[in-house]
């Protein structure tokens, strides 16, 4: 099967809004930040995750063990790339205290400069989330169950995948990181509990939401069309919540908790916004193809840790001038979007070079 290059450039344009919605700035977040109502990039990426390892590593499924070691490399590949990210950008900030006070505030950061050894311990358990490093923790969680996952599929086992990731769902409504909060302390007595807001066990709703839409669209046959009737009020749906977050927003305020539990309004708009985007993909292809978002996210998980390294540094002074002119956030933006080019590009050098390197061996054990 070749591959899709249009869930590469979805991809890469998801990876595109985080970034330029993580400069806060005034002007371009107006349109980037939850524009089909009241989910986000970061949902959005979490359900194509699902959608695309399904894709990619359902084809091993006869192949249990071989399954297994390569999707668990994977998840080791993610954590890697994840406390990278954070070990890096707190070791850099050593020879920048000016950023101490920002970071301590706005990016949730007072451990690492209370004691950074006991943070550096807890961000190894993944119980460590100072800001923007929590997005692959979503990715990473539900991706260890995804051998599980394709073995039932691939029996039929539909309704056990739905109802199992639902029931966890459900409990991580009841059993939050409070509970947490008593035996981290007697172990990490220098630091508080410091968990994202974002919920990973609620928030595998998403992952396993693409992988049940892969499976009944490349196992199944299903193409999701419906009659125009069905498809006029699916996507009115998608008009709905945008009207509703933009001119009554008050009305959804006790829901807002929902955008870190993943609560069934914001997996309904989801699921809308998801067959929305599915006709643009069918309808214009071109613009999810283009090049520049399809090498971005080819290369996705080096260019979102570097993402958020930079953002850290670039932020502080970055958000006055953003704020302050559209014109400053539009430059600003474009600027940080054309450098997420670097990670990309080493990143395809270090492939070639693994590629040169494993092609040599396989000659030299020939010969």
């Amino acid at each position: 099967m070749s591959r899709d290059l249009s869930y590469d450039g979805l991809r890469g344009w998801l990876l595109i809004i985080i970034a330029c919605n993580h400069l806060f700035g005034s002007f371009v977040t107006q349109f980037t930040r939850t524009p089909l109502g009241f989910v986000s990039a970061a949902e959005g990426f979490v359900f194509l995750s699902g959608f695309v390892a399904y894709l990619v590593y359902s084809r091993l499924a006869d192949n249990r063990t071989e399954l297994r070691r390569k999707v668990w490399r994977r998840c080791l590949v993610i954590y890697g790339f994840h406390l990278s990210a954070i070990l890096i950008c707190f070791s850099l900030v050593l020879s920048l205290p000016l950023y101490v006070t920002h970071w301590s505030g706005f990016f949730n950061a007072a451990n690492w400069f209370s004691n950074p050894i006991q943070s550096a311990l807890s961000a190894i358990l993944l119980l460590e989330h100072p800001g923007f490093h929590d997005i692959l923790i979503l990715y990473l969680v539900p991706m260890v169950f995804l051998p599980l996952t394709i073995v039932a599929l691939k029996q039929g086992k539909l309704m056990y995948v739905v109802t199992a990731s639902f029931f966890v769902w459900l409990l991580a409504q009841f059993v939050t990181a409070e509970f947490l909060a008593a035996p981290f302390s007697l172990v990490f007595n220098d630091i508080k509990l410091n968990v994202s807001h974002f919920d990973p066990f609620a928030w595998q709703i998403y992952f396993f939401m693409g992988v049940v839409l892969s499976y009944l669209k490349f196992d199944k046959g299903h193409t999701f069309t419906f009659t125009p009737a069905v498809r006029v009020l699916l996507l009115s749906g998608v008009g709905f919540f945008l009207l509703l977050k933009h001119s009554y927003p008050q009305l959804m305020r006790p829901y807002y908790g929902g955008h870190g539990s993943a609560s069934l309004l914001y997996q309904l708009n989801l699921l809308l916004s998801v067959y929305l985007i599915m006709h643009l993909m069918r309808r214009f292809r071109w613009f999810f193809t283009l090049r520049y978002p399809v090498f971005i996210g080819q290369h996705a998980l080096p260019v979102f840790a570097f993402h958020c390294i930079v953002i850290y540094f670039l932020l502080p002074w970055s958000h006055e001038y953003t704020t302050a002119h559209w014109y400053w956030d539009l430059l600003i933006c474009a600027s940080f979007v054309a450098l997420l080019a670097l990670p990309a590009k080493l990143d395809q050098s270090w492939r070639k070079f693994r590629r040169r390197d494993h092609h040599r061996v396989n000659i030299m054990s020939q010969s």
